[in-house]
């Protein structure tokens, strides 16, 4: 992952409400910045913070860097995985700034789908400037039964693709 703005961050941390027991999600293979930020959030605003990653040498700085405050739980994941937290947990917010392979898109999207609250949000970063990815994601995400779909524009390299789950939609 890119570098990424520290003040696009803050904007971006903005919308997320100040109510209690929020529940984030995070899937990543690096970014510090980001996972600082969430993790600092979290706690001031005494949030779960679930941080999945799928890169082993960034798992690794990770544990040392985040999961000893006990503010975070660190896990590392596998895309192929049919489950990537426990079913008794479900998430207001969830992150996506790893890249998921293509093979994987759309197992990762059903099985997100089941960690997701009601009218909770998926934010995923995709590359800026690549129409074909993220027409790709958008059309996956309706197809999944996510509504409201947007983008946002806040960072050099990254386009924010964001949509809600909504219950009794669909199949699932």
């Amino acid at each position: 992952m890119k570098n990424l703005e520290t003040k696009a961050i803050n904007q971006l941390l903005a919308i997320l409400p100040n109510h209690p027991a929020i529940r984030i999600m995070h899937f990543c293979d690096g970014g510090e910045a980001f996972c600082l930020a969430l993790k600092t959030m979290c706690q001031e605003r005494e949030y779960e913070y679930q941080l999945n990653i799928v890169d082993a040498d960034f798992y690794e700085k990770a544990q040392e860097l985040y999961a000893q405050e006990g503010v975070c739980a660190t896990k590392l994941v596998k895309w192929e995985q049919r489950r990537y937290a426990s079913m008794a947990r479900l998430y207001d917010f969830l992150f996506v700034t790893a890249f998921v392979p293509d093979e994987h898109e759309e197992a990762f999207i059903e099985n997100v789908f089941h960690h997701i609250k009601s009218a909770g949000n998926i934010i995923m970063f995709l590359p800026k400037n690549e129409p074909k990815i993220l027409q790709r994601w958008w059309e996956l995400l309706e197809e999944k039964y996510f509504v409201a779909i947007n983008t946002i524009d806040i960072f050099e390299h990254y386009e924010l693709l964001v949509a809600k789950k909504m219950h009794g939609w669909g199949g699932s």
